[in-house]
């Protein structure tokens, strides 16, 4: 009978150093799990926060006048930062959406400058044609005058002639000839074509002096039209390409900012579960109010 109560008592401190292990364990792990809950709270508050700044209070309505702190009422907060990651990644939509719909329309715009620009450009090779005609017309008005400056040369030798002949053939006290008639007629109509020839040479060169300040003028004009038509659209180019890699990087900052917090909740959640599988193991379960934040 002894032997039987010294092995129960044997037995019993043996449960009691157990019991006491047990608890000594549990204790343990409700400090570790209290701690990796402390952890969690704050950095889930931190983003919360965080969170508040990049949207804006007003932008994001509380549920009534309820607590937003993880640690007294994690449901409400749950649900407050599930509105928040709606509501940026709301933003990151708008302004894929704004974005696409500026480049649209900047496209739209740099087309219809390079449509423009190719108009300007067949005016210009037209207009180049014509100042092709007009230079192979001053061309051929130059040889003319060439050549009727040669022509007046030989009147104007040929005026000499006749007048030197007329004066040779002259005698004192006698009538005029027939043959100095006519040589005198034919140095009146020498004089007459010399001076239709000038009067024409006169002409000619006025015109040519017109076309040349008419070419001279135009090239100015379309030299100005192009040159200004190219800085619109270089300037319209550099703009597209400057909002369309602005809004890149901004999506890709929001999109990494999504990324981040979305990889951040998901660690907490599985530290949440790693505490309880400690706790599970450990065979005690928590009490109601530890157990209010787990449960999310």
């Amino acid at each position: 009978m002894e032997t039987e109560v010294t092995a129960l008592r044997t037995k019993v401190a043996e449960l009691e150093q157990r019991l006491s292990k047990d608890q000594r364990t549990l204790l343990t792990a409700e400090a570790q799990y209290r701690d990796q809950l402390t952890e969690r709270n704050t950095l889930l508050l931190t983003i919360y926060q965080y969170m508040d700044k990049i949207l804006g209070v007003d932008k994001t309505p509380k549920n009534g006048q309820a607590e937003t702190k993880p640690f007294t009422n994690f449901s409400v907060f749950h649900d407050n930062l599930i509105t928040r990651l709606k509501a940026l990644s709301q933003i990151q939509l708008d302004f894929d959406k704004r974005t696409k719909e500026a480049e649209s329309r900047y496209s739209d715009r740099l087309n219809d400058l390079k449509k423009q620009l190719e108009t300007r450009w067949k005016q210009i090779d037209k207009f180049e044609a014509s100042i092709k005609t007009i230079a192979e017309a001053k061309a051929s008005w130059k040889k003319k005058l060439s050549i009727k400056e040669g022509e007046v040369e030989a009147l104007k030798t040929t005026n000499s002639e006749l007048q030197a002949a007329i004066t040779s053939s002259r005698k004192p006290g006698q009538a005029e000839s027939m043959e100095v008639r006519a040589l005198t007629a034919r140095a009146m109509n020498a004089e007459r074509r010399v001076q239709n020839l000038q009067n024409q040479l006169l002409a000619s060169e006025e015109k040519v002096t017109t076309i040349n300040q008419k070419t001279t003028i135009a090239d100015t004009k379309w030299e100005a039209r192009v040159k200004e038509y190219e800085t619109r659209l270089k300037l319209a180019e550099e703009k597209v390409k400057r909002e369309r890699q602005g809004g890149k990087e901004r999506a890709l900052e929001l999109e990494t900012q999504a990324k981040s917090y979305q990889r951040q909740i998901e660690i907490a959640q599985k530290r949440i579960q790693q505490l309880n599988e400690i706790i599970d193991s450990t065979g005690v379960k928590t009490t109601p109010k530890a157990s209010s934040p787990i449960s999310k």
